[in-house]
């Protein structure tokens, strides 16, 4: 089965993506600066395409009203992202990420800090894309 690993810092987190996921999308919003740096980059997994080799030292923030955040406890590494409405999809951060997951386009650039450019082939959403980029499937090789 094809599969893409991933892990935190310190491995006591390690999982795997089976078979696709939505190509990334870098946000910008407050939120994200806060908890990662600058911008976060994730990409977005259904529930079944997500294997947990290990969870122990996982931990879960509420973050706002409708989000979550998953961490490790060890290494403060910040990995996930998922609505508390629901768990059939989990954003992961693809820093985590043993390959590169093509990107697609921006959330949130209107709150953009960082004096990067970018390049402007990439979709830029001033607020949510409102499920705009959930189309754009990779295909893991």
């Amino acid at each position: 089965m094809k599969h893409i690993k991933g892990s935190c810092l310190c491995k006591n987190i390690s999982f795997k993506i089976l078979n696709e996921c939505r190509y990334s999308v870098l946000c910008h919003c407050t939120i994200c600066q806060k908890s990662n740096a600058e911008f976060s980059n994730y990409t977005k997994v259904k529930k079944e395409n997500l294997k947990f080799i290990s969870k122990k030292k996982l931990k879960w923030f509420q973050s706002s009203k409708n989000f979550k955040r998953g961490f490790c406890l060890e290494c403060g590494s910040s990995l996930f992202f998922q609505s508390t409405q629901s768990d059939d999809y989990t954003a992961i951060s693809t820093g985590s990420l043993d390959k590169n997951i093509p990107s697609k386009g921006h959330i949130y650039y209107k709150d953009k800090k960082s004096k990067l450019t970018f390049s402007n082939h990439l979709k830029k959403f001033k607020s949510s894309a409102n499920g705009f980029f959930d189309k754009f499937i990779y295909k893991i090789k």
